[in-house]
């Protein structure tokens, strides 16, 4: 077509998409926009760009979600371009939720735009998609896309029925370990499966990182730990915080497999922990579950207490003025070019201080002194309360487990009979967030009583304690005992600084603080 006639076309903006990264390499894209222009020309229009949705589902994704969508939307309705028609090859490369792309776009231009035409080059004349063949058509991709799903699902759960790890790679920690030699397996039409076990080297730096973490070193630390030691990571590559955070957060761990983790195909952030699925003792464990729940419990100490572990204030968070009730701040006073430190904890009310080093000595003093009277102690209080712990969060177990089974049978009821509800209410997300919540209160539940059913494993970790030197260990180290040993400890300004202790339920804080929350409620 020569430049003259082209300039007597109206403009028009083509639609094409793949549903797959490897698509992008065949003649997907090249088909799809060659047969946009040449019907575009018939019509009487020149297509000014093409807009590719490259390697994005159209089941999964919502067309608000995908960016060529968007910008068709935007360059349509924006009056700096003249667009007045818009062309695609069929109605699956538009969307496959049957519903997204009329409502989200072509309702849309029409109602601003009302002169816009759409065009598909699979049918003759103006485009409409409340014509019975569009919606037709809109079944049948939706309906293709869920067969296709289903079938995914299906093979995923025969192979999970099998107890073997479907569709990737082993985690760090573990490898495949096979029959047939490589060349053995080579000849088949069908490679071997191999079996999952744990692979030593890497193994022992998973049990490494939880026990670093158990002891309140933080993933940057451990992180930097290992780089130093030139230890590679997974990958290859040096080690960082999130991939720390990763393995720390990875129940595979546990000896349980991880499945449905994601919350969707397109997006990388994980579920919480009893959204997802687990099927329980799938293989040989690398972490035991008190060794999880400590590193966790550490971890979970110095959120609640300041992310700073290596701090010198050992006992920021703890101390409090007994008279004003009052948590003491950690105040670093040193004056400029000052050879001496002043670092000190004032009541920010009545600004009464103590000397850092100071208290220091005398809660590290009473703890190294009485350490063996202390432990025992610790364990006594452990057998006398435990079963108190116990009875109380089952109780709050049976109740999560009743209000679950509630909204079970509301979402029946509701089923059965749409016509007593309110069309336009959103009772089906509000029974859903409401489900998600109590399946992650109660998989929490669960939790602390397989905690607590372990705890003659517990009570062993006071043994370590007993063997360890309160001088040899690290900052984060000592602020992590203390975290764990002590509740709260009231300072008396008045009566000549005398100390008031209010111990934990160590080494168990964590069931202590998730009874507290849970009367709380």
């Amino acid at each position: 077509m020569s430049s003259m006639n082209k300039n007597l076309l109206k403009d028009a903006i083509g639609i094409a998409r793949v549903s797959y990264i490897k698509q992008l390499l065949n003649a997907s894209i090249e088909t799809q926009t060659e047969e946009i222009r040449i019907r575009a020309e018939k019509e009487g229009y020149n297509i000014v760009e093409v807009l590719v949705d490259g390697a994005n589902s159209a089941y999964h994704k919502v067309v608000t979600k995908r960016q060529a969508m968007n910008d068709l939307l935007e360059k349509t309705l924006s009056e700096d371009h003249n667009i007045e028609a818009i062309f695609f090859y069929e109605e699956s490369r538009l969307s496959r939720q049957f519903y997204d792309f009329t409502l989200f776009i072509y309702d849309v231009i029409k109602r601003e735009k009302p002169q816009v035409k759409f065009f598909s080059t699979l049918h003759p004349g103006e485009w409409d998609p409340y014509n019975l063949l569009s919606v037709v058509n809109f079944a049948t991709a939706a309906e293709q896309s869920v067969k296709l799903s289903r079938r995914a699902k299906d093979a995923q759960g025969t192979v999970l029925k099998k107890y073997e790890r479907p569709g990737s790679s082993s985690p760090y920690g573990y490898k495949l370990r096979y029959s047939l030699s490589p060349e053995e397996n080579r000849k088949l039409l069908r490679k071997e499966k191999g079996e999952q076990v744990i692979d030593d080297g890497p193994a022992n730096i998973v049990l490494l990182i939880f026990y670093l973490a158990s002891w309140g070193h933080s993933q940057r630390t451990i992180a930097n730990l290992l780089n130093e030691s030139k230890i590679p990571s997974p990958e290859g590559k040096t080690w960082s915080s999130g991939t720390i955070d990763y393995i720390l957060d990875n129940d595979h761990y546990l000896g349980h497999l991880p499945w449905n983790v994601r919350s969707s195909r397109n997006t990388s952030r994980k579920r919480q922990r009893g959204e997802y699925e687990l099927i329980f003792n799938h293989h040989e464990p690398i972490i035991s579950v008190s060794l999880w729940n400590m590193a966790h419990q550490a971890i979970d100490l110095h959120k609640q207490n300041g992310k700073n572990n290596n701090t010198n204030f050992f006992l920021r968070g703890l101390l409090f003025c007994k008279e004003c009730d009052q948590a003491l701040i950690a105040k670093n006073e040193t004056p400029l070019n000052s050879k001496k430190a002043y670092q000190v904890y004032r009541c920010p009310t009545c600004k009464n201080r103590l000397e850092m080093t100071d208290i220091h000595d005398v809660i590290l003093n009473e703890i190294s002194s009485k350490w063996f009277f202390t432990l025992t102690q610790i364990q006594e209080n452990v057998l006398k309360f435990i079963k108190k712990r116990k009875k109380k969060i089952v109780e709050h177990r049976d109740t999560l487990k009743n209000q679950l089974r509630d909204i079970t049978l509301k979402e029946e009821f509701i089923s059965k009979s749409p016509e007593s509800i309110n069309p336009e209410s959103d009772w089906d997300f509000i029974l859903s967030i409401s489900k998600s919540k109590l399946n992650r209160e109660l998989f929490k539940a669960n939790s602390f009583l397989e905690h607590i059913d372990l705890v003659d494993d517990g009570l062993e970790l006071n043994q370590v304690f007993a063997l360890m030197k309160i001088s040899k260990l690290q900052s984060a180290e000592i602020r992590t005992l203390l975290l764990t040993l002590f509740k709260r400890i009231d300072v008396d300004f008045t009566n000549d600084k005398l100390l008031y202790v209010q111990y934990k339920l160590a080494p168990f804080t964590a069931i202590d603080q998730y009874v507290d929350s849970i009367e709380l409620k």
